[in-house]
């Protein structure tokens, strides 16, 4: 199965940094907690993401913050 990758809107964070809700097919989602959380740089550009894996409404989300643009993505199925 090919994994999807959306475009979200973060609307609030925790600490200023973990996500807390977001904006995602015309509905809000609050994140409940979150799971785990890393760092990946890309060595040939520089470029980094923050990726976290959240529980939102039961179920388990992978979210990611593009670096230096602040641009949100949700991975799905």
């Amino acid at each position: 199965m090919k994994q999807m990758v959306e475009s979200i809107k973060m609307l609030e964070r925790r600490f200023n940094f973990f996500p807390a809700k977001f904006y995602w097919r015309g509905r809000v989602y609050k994140i409940d907690a979150v799971n785990e959380c890393k760092t990946v740089t890309n060595p040939w550009d520089g470029g980094a993401m923050y990726h976290f894996w959240v529980r939102c409404n039961g179920q388990m989300l992978h979210l990611c913050e593009e670096l230096p643009n602040g641009h949100w993505l949700l991975h799905c199925d």
